[in-house]
């Protein structure tokens, strides 16, 4: 083995395979900017959809942060670490999901995609349509981008899986 396995891990392999299978990361992409726009589209056309996507409880949380000054504070509520903690965990959680589900013919992926995206869509519209759509853009996409790119990614190894089981080539 080379002493260097590490380095050549993330050096070579990870890009070989991200330009192998290039095509599957660029549906899921486009499937995750389709269900996050059908999130929106769904919030913008019914004003209870919010509500029924992420519950009573989070949208009168937030509200009432917005009436207080500080619309995003759910994420500035408890410590660094147990924040950091617990959105690692979500984000593997979400993951791991995506990518197991494969197995149901990537139907179980799109379904994890479709949901998380219509939440993304819905409640980035939730703010927008509040006048703060700058202001929760900020604050989300600190740990959204990371959270985003694990959810394109692990819904892409789905879709790979998916894809291996529908159509093996030469294996039986």
């Amino acid at each position: 083995q080379d002493t260097n396995r590490i380095i050549g891990f993330w050096k070579t392999e990870v890009p070989l395979i991200c330009y192998q299978y290039r095509k599957f990361i660029y549906v899921a992409f486009i499937i995750f900017f389709a269900f996050t726009f059908i999130g929106a589209i769904s919030a913008a056309n019914d004003g209870e959809f919010v509500r029924s996507i992420l519950g009573d409880e989070y949208v009168n949380m937030t509200l009432e942060n917005i009436e207080a000054g500080d619309p995003v504070a759910v994420y500035k509520s408890g410590s660094n670490w147990g924040s950091f903690i617990g959105i690692t965990v979500n984000n593997l959680r979400v993951g791991i999901i995506a990518f197991v589900l494969g197995v149901f013919l990537g139907i179980g992926t799109l379904y994890i995609m479709f949901k998380n995206c219509v939440m993304l869509g819905s409640f980035q519209y939730f703010f927008y349509e509040k006048g703060l759509l700058w202001e929760s853009a900020r604050t989300i996409w600190i740990h959204g981008t990371i959270e985003i790119s694990v959810i394109i990614i692990a819904g892409c190894a789905g879709l790979v899986l998916a894809n291996g089981m529908l159509f093996p080539g030469t294996y039986t």
